[in-house]
């Protein structure tokens, strides 16, 4: 059984008033309060069609309030994050989406194989009008945790709370329990700021800015604990949800089992798991000792940094140690580099604004390729900062840069890489 519990923490309510960002302008006036909730997995969207194959879900993104001062930010259904929607591979996601706010917006499934009409890129098709109702349906077709989250004024809607996990699950995996958590820094950039590339488009800003964050929320608690009895395995899911900061995070023995596309050909045990914004990643913790997960400081442009570590999490043992029995695995082995490319981008950038080939988004030239043909796409950053990239809808495999996810990915300063 497994028992998750927020610890108690006299600042949490001046970091979530953090977290929402000040009041503004552009929100409904007395928006709701959001739902505040015993530490667990965020709440699980409720299924409205009785067809086990079939999960069926009404998704509202609104204004909400949080804090007691009525700080204001964004919430799909009044929850920060949003609703955790659970499927098996094989099941169809009907999506039941209205906009509740004064400004558009749209729901993009990262990392998840969407038809186009469904991806909701906001510069490729129309935004979600204010007041306007649509249907998302799609089959589901592989198993790992992915988030959906607007891609429209993404990094502001992100950044106010829109944002949730999407958990397709795969019948033939070994069953163990699981927990979500989603990683968000509490202080982000003002909304209000245009120059830390929360503008009204999408033209090319991340929004870097120069201050490390000095504190996380995890499920939108701070410093929560979970217990575990001795014996038992939890499978955490986790998401970094920051719309600028990458987290660095250490624990003794730890045990990666996936990435962004599913489990992993076999475990890995890095001293130091680095998740870009978006990135997700399953890890495997044993219960028989305590374990404290810290995030280190980590520079805003990707690498170490200095200052000290702080405890985001504690996954707390109950009971006699018992050593369980380690997860099996059946992921896929790597595809072999065939050591040809057929296109390659070239990035360059200062880590405020990106140029690709030397065309700044979204004056780019786009690639064509004959559909359903294999390509090797080389990725070469050329800029002083670490840079993440994702394709959107085709499956693929890392080839290069002896990097280990599979999905939206990170790649070093001046390093190369093909995806197939």
């Amino acid at each position: 059984m497994l028992v998750a519990v927020n610890r108690p923490s006299p600042t949490l309510l001046a970091v979530l008033l953090t977290a929402g960002c000040a009041p503004i302008a552009p929100v409904l006036p007395e928006p709701p309060a959001a739902v505040m909730v015993p530490f667990d997995s965020p709440a699980a969207a409720v299924d409205l069609d009785p067809d086990p194959s079939v999960l069926h879900v009404a998704l509202e993104a609104g204004p909400v309030a949080i804090g007691l001062e009525g700080g204001a930010g964004f919430a799909y259904n009044g929850q920060i994050p949003g609703p955790t929607l659970r499927a098996q591979v094989g099941d169809t996601l009907v999506v039941d989406l209205t906009n509740g706010l004064i400004v558009p917006t749209s729901v993009h499934w990262h990392g998840v194989h969407v038809p186009f009409a469904m991806d909701g890129a906001g510069w490729m098709t129309e935004p979600l009008a204010p007041g306007a109702s649509t249907v998302i349906t799609f089959p589901l077709t592989q198993a790992g945790t992915f988030w959906y989250h607007p891609h429209f004024n993404t990094e502001r809607q992100v950044d106010l709370g829109l944002y949730g996990v999407l958990v397709v699950e795969d019948p033939a995996e070994p069953p163990l329990p699981d927990l979500v958590l989603v990683f968000d820094d509490a202080h982000e950039t003002d909304p209000f700021d245009d120059s830390s590339g929360h503008g009204d488009d999408d033209e090319g800003s991340h929004g870097h800015r120069t201050a490390l964050p000095d504190a996380w929320l995890v499920n939108g608690a701070m410093d929560p604990f979970v217990t575990l009895p001795a014996g038992e395995r939890l499978r955490g899911r986790l998401l970094n949800a920051s719309n600028v900061a990458y987290l660095a995070l250490s624990w003794p023995g730890m045990r990666v089992i996936g990435g962004d596309q599913g489990l992993l050909s076999a475990p890995q045990s890095p001293e130091v798991l680095v998740l870009a914004p978006g990135d997700r990643a399953e890890v495997e913790w044993l219960g028989g000792s305590d374990v404290e997960i810290l995030a280190l400081p980590w520079s805003l442009h990707g690498g170490a940094a200095a200052g000290d570590a702080r405890r985001l999490l504690t996954v707390q043992s109950e009971g006699v140690e018992v050593s369980p029995a380690p997860l099996e695995f059946s992921g896929r082995p790597r595809s072999a580099d065939p050591g040809t490319t057929d296109v390659r981008y070239v990035l360059q950038g200062d880590g405020d604004h990106w140029m690709i080939n030397g065309e700044r988004f979204p004056d780019v030239t786009i690639a064509e390729l004959p559909l359903g043909a294999d390509a090797v796409i080389e990725l070469r950053n050329e800029g002083f900062a670490k840079g993440a990239h994702t394709p959107h809808n085709p499956p693929f495999v890392l080839l290069g840069a002896g990097l280990l996810w599979f999905g939206w990915f990170g790649f070093n300063a001046g390093s190369a890489l093909a995806a197939n």
